[in-house]
């Protein structure tokens, strides 16, 4: 039991290092920000116009990668740096037109001078570039290789943060030097469908959104003009719910998964049916578990404030929950994708979205905002168990007709 325990902290605390890492950096490195500027526009500023961004973005730009060689770590680790190597140029060139976009709505927005907005637009790619470059460490599971990235961003935001283009760099250098020997694949790129490409991106849009919007719209909105603090403490427990989910619980969930399909064309439909109810008791289990654990940070978060600042309180309380609510919505939108139904995840996840960008633009302000969305998420979580218990309830079912269509 010891055991485990250490090992489900030890698994948390990696999978939650960008949090825990760049949430100690930047406050001890933002006074020594001030009075440096990107013409005339303090590169604090700078850097959170691109931070809200980036988490969205990535599952824009990522989304497609894990579609297309996760079976390939599955089944050929070996082979995985070679296939991200080659994917790569791909990756990065349809990674130009949504961070050009996000750059460009930025600038709409804040009015900034070009310079700054050409500013925004490098950094905000160099974070996508160290973001792509984490992928073969998360595909293989190397959570420390992960970490180490993060490390050294976090590093190099104490050492020289005024030097705003740098952090990214450093970072993606520790991802791609031990991938040296399978970067000459950089030359010869994978062909990809673009149609099927750019559906991918969409859902990583869409799906991504639900959990990541809000921050760049709070900005899109707000600019610097609100408690960006309190907001980043506030996100934690969502941030620590959903890493739950895929660090901790997600592993038990596939390997059974991957048990379930292997069943489809070998085992008895009695079999099968064993295996599909120990398959949903599984899910149902880590939904419910990550869950609690987001539903216990935002009491710790609320706390904490309660007993630092008590007039805040109600603004914590309003963030903390409703950013735990994006966490859950997120979560089930997942489960019924990979369940079977991608348009009905899409549909829900993009009436949150529809709804964020009318609370957002018309409410205004962060916790009446939250507050607002929070109200709309509540029915939608409430639709998605239904749908979840629905599609879930006879997997072996609508995945042996699913696999059948396909032949």
């Amino acid at each position: 039991m010891r055991c485990k325990a250490t090992w489900v902290v030890k698994t948390l605390l990696l999978a939650m290092s960008p949090a825990i890492l760049l949430g100690l950096s930047y406050p001890l490195a933002i006074r020594r920000m001030e009075g440096h500027a990107v013409a005339g526009v303090p590169i604090a500023s700078l850097i959170v116009s691109v931070a809200v961004a980036v988490p969205w973005l990535s599952q824009v730009t990522c989304g497609p990668v894990y579609r297309l060689i996760g079976p390939v770590a599955d089944t050929e680790p070996g082979q995985c740096v070679r296939q991200f190597a080659r994917l790569w140029p791909t990756v990065l060139a349809f990674s130009v037109v949504p961070v050009l976009l996000v750059s460009a709505l930025v600038g709409a927005t804040t009015h900034w001078p070009a310079l700054t907005i050409a500013a925004h637009f490098l950094l905000l790619l160099e974070n996508m570039v160290f973001a792509q470059s984490l992928m073969v460490a998360d595909l293989l599971r190397r959570r420390r290789h992960w970490a180490l990235g993060w490390l050294a961003y976090a590093a190099a935001v104490l050492l020289l943060p005024t030097a705003w283009y740098l952090p990214p760099l450093l970072a993606t250098l520790t991802q791609v030097v031990p991938m040296r020997s399978a970067l000459a694949g950089l030359l010869r790129p994978l062909p990809v469908r673009i149609g099927e490409y750019v559906v991918d991106m969409g859902r990583g849009l869409v799906l991504g959104g639900v959990l990541w919007a809000d921050k760049l719209l709070l900005f899109l909105t707000l600019g610097t003009q609100w408690r960006i603090a309190l907001a980043y403490l506030c996100l934690q427990p969502a941030v620590l719910g959903y890493s739950f989910y895929f660090a901790i619980a997600t592993p038990r969930v596939t390997g059974a998964l991957t048990d379930f399909h292997r069943g489809l064309e070998s085992v008895s439909i009695d079999s099968l049916r064993d295996r599909s109810r120990y398959l949903t008791r599984l899910l149902d289990r880590a939904l419910v578990r990550a869950g609690i654990v987001a539903a216990l940070g935002v009491v710790a978060v609320v706390v904490v404030i309660a007993l630092v600042d008590p007039a805040s309180v109600a603004d914590a309380l309003a963030v903390a929950l409703g950013s735990a609510l994006l966490a859950v919505l997120t979560l089930l939108a997942y489960e019924i994708d990979h369940a079977g139904d991608p348009a009905l995840a899409l549909a829900l996840s993009g009436a949150h979205l529809l709804a964020a960008l009318m609370a957002f633009t018309l409410v205004g302000g962060l916790a009446a905002s939250f507050a607002a969305t929070a109200l709309v998420d509540l029915a939608l979580i409430a639709v998605s168990v239904v749908v979840y218990r629905a599609r879930w309830s006879s997997p072996e079912y609508s995945f042996f007709w699913r696999k059948a269509l396909s032949w």
